[in-house]
Formats: structure tokens, C-alpha cells, sequence
């Protein structure tokens, strides 16, 4: 595995701490999943997470 997949994953895995604490204290799946869609979103659109590699 590469660094830019470690990097993804581990904002990833970020992104589903907060979203199960969020989750868990509204106590329902839909605000669960309702979290980490727009946790995700953001980093994607912010370029934390990269889906494809920036050209050189």
C-alpha cells in the first residue's frame, strides 16, 4: 500500500470516528450515515482524500 492510500484511509478512518460519536450520541443510524456522507464529501472536496493522483 502506498502513502497516498494510507493517507486516504486514515482520514477515512477519521471520518468514521466522528461520524459513530455523532451517531451514538444522537442515538440513530440515519445521523450516523447522514455524517459520514458529508464528512467524506468534505475531504474529498477539500482534497484530503484524493481519488485520483495529482499530475507531477
Amino acid at each position: 500500500m502506498n502513502a497516498r492510500n494510507k493517507l486516504n484511509m486514515a482520514y477515512f478512518n477519521g471520518c468514521l470516528l466522528v461520524a459513530a460519536v455523532v451517531g451514538s450520541a444522537a442515538g440513530s443510524g440515519a445521523v450516523f450515515l447522514l455524517t459520514i456522507a458529508a464528512l467524506a464529501a468534505a475531504c474529498v472536496a477539500h482534497g484530503n482524500i484524493r481519488i485520483r493522483p495529482r499530475g507531477r
